[in-house]
Formats: structure tokens, sequence, C-alpha cells
């Protein structure tokens, strides 16, 4: 059986089959469409709902020809009572439609602009800035902030010594030569975790030379902490250099080695992206 579905120049409903339709008293102009037809119609071109279909016209008043106005009759306006969702409001259908079409174009239009004049912005941290044509201003604030942290953070690692160093604890030692009990002492004045640390350890003789240098790799400082791992021990010695050796951070993005020397004009040389 088919079903139809009718427009009360809002919204449509159904399906609705003949009977469902008989009942709701269409009329001849009510909107309608059903499977097989490309386009809405009327219910009054349609063969099989025509037996169910409430005519809407009466007959004007009867008056002596003498009398009769040559104006054309006019029709009562159908009472459709609170019956609004099957109402057929064709002027206000058409108006609908006429909004529609243009909220289409100026939203194509409006893409279209979009795409051809604005970029994904992205922040060092890879993160979506996004594009929104409709907010210049949240736009031009998060690019403003975009900036200021893309400096900050170029800052951190070009200045990476004055943030992060390396120091021990008050160690015990031998007049004669023996380092013990040596704890080495990250502190981390930057606003990101580091992930991993390498502090050069030198164990220094009486005479002033190196007698043997160690690596302790200390991992997970958090941001504005201190954190501290032993040191190995030595037989000889009387006192002990720390000094930063590598440093690597993906919040950061940092990768600094301070056996790399970077190249002239390099603004920015011991970014990296892990």
């Amino acid at each position: 059986m088919r079903k139809y579905f009718i427009h009360n120049g809002e919204a449509e409903n159904g399906p609705f089959d003949t009977e469902q339709l008989k009942t709701m008293q269409i009329k001849s102009e009510t909107p309608i469409w059903y499977e097989g037809i490309q386009n809405w119609t009327i219910a009054g071109n349609v063969e099989e709902l025509k037996s169910i279909i409430v005519s809407t016209s009466t007959p004007p008043k009867f008056e002596k020809f003498s009398q009769q106005n040559i104006n054309p009759p006019v029709f009562p306006k159908p009472n459709y009572g609170n019956n609004q969702n099957f109402e057929p409001e064709k002027s206000k259908t058409l108006r609908n439609a006429l909004i529609g079409v243009g909220v289409l174009i100026l939203v194509f239009v409006g893409l279209a602009i979009s795409s051809n004049n604005s970029q994904p912005t992205y922040n060092e941290n890879s993160d979506f800035i996004g594009v929104d044509t409709a907010e210049v201003a949240i736009d031009y604030e998060k690019d403003r902030i975009n900036e200021e942290l893309t400096i900050k953070n170029r800052n951190y690692r070009n200045n990476i010594e004055q943030y992060v160093g390396a120091s021990t604890n008050r160690y015990s030692y031998n007049e004669l030569g023996g380092i013990s009990n040596l704890d080495i002492i990250v502190t981390n004045n930057t606003e990101y975790l580091l992930d991993e640390v390498n502090v050069n350890v030198d164990y220094i003789k009486d005479n002033g030379g190196i007698y043997k240098s160690e690596i302790v790799t200390i991992y997970n400082i958090p941001a504005k902490q201190d954190k501290s791992a032993s040191a190995p021990e030595s037989d000889r010695g009387t006192s002990v250099e720390a000094k930063i050796q590598t440093i690597s951070s993906k919040k950061l993005h940092i990768c600094y080695d301070n056996t790399f020397a970077p190249k002239a004009g390099e603004i920015d040389p011991y970014f990296c992206k892990q």
C-alpha cells in the first residue's frame, strides 16, 4: 500500500496510508509526496486521493441578476479549527523556502571565504587552536596567546642553564681521599616536567686534578621542584663538581646537550619533537 507524507508549511509528517489521510480531512491544496515522484505535489493531483479530499468550496449567496455584484465571488477562508498541523499556508511556505535558500547561500559564501582566507592554527605543543570566522576577536586572542607561549618556551630552551641546575648535598670525604654519602640534586625552575637529566660528576683530587667522572641520571623532575639521586662513592678525591650534561623534556620540546655547539644564527637550536 502506498504511503504518503504531507507538509503543513513548516514541517513534514508521515508516512500515512489513505485511511489515515481520510481521517485528517486533507484538502486539495495540501502539499503531499510519495515514493515514485521527484518533487512535492498537492493532494488534488493524486488520483488515488481525490475521493477522500474534503472540499473547501461553497457557492456564493444567490442574488437576483439585477443586484449581483460585478466583482468575482469571495470564497470564505477555510476553517481548520485547532488542526494547525495540516493547514496549507502557501504564502508562508513560499516565504520559508525563500528564507531557507537565502540562509544556504550565506552559509556557502561564508565557507568559501573561510576556506580561501583562513588556515588552521597550531601552537608549538601541536594543540589545534582552529579557525572561527564568526569569532574574529577570539581568534586574535588565541593567536596572541600562542605567540606568547612560543616566545616563553623558546626563552626557556635558549637559557636552560639559568633554569635547570645541579648541586650536591653535604657529602662525607676523607682528608686523605675518599667521597661517600654523595647525592646529586637537580633543580627545575621551569613550568614543565623534565623527563630526563644527566649530570656529569667530577671527583676532584687534593691537587686539583680530576680523579674520575661519573654520570648520574635523574628522571621525571616536576616543574618548580627539586629531585635528587645517589652518586657512586670514590676511594679518592676530596671534593666533587656537578654539571648538567643533557636535558630532555617532551613538554618543553627540548633536547639539550652541553657538548653541542649551536650554529650561528639559530634562534631555537635545542628545540626538538620527541
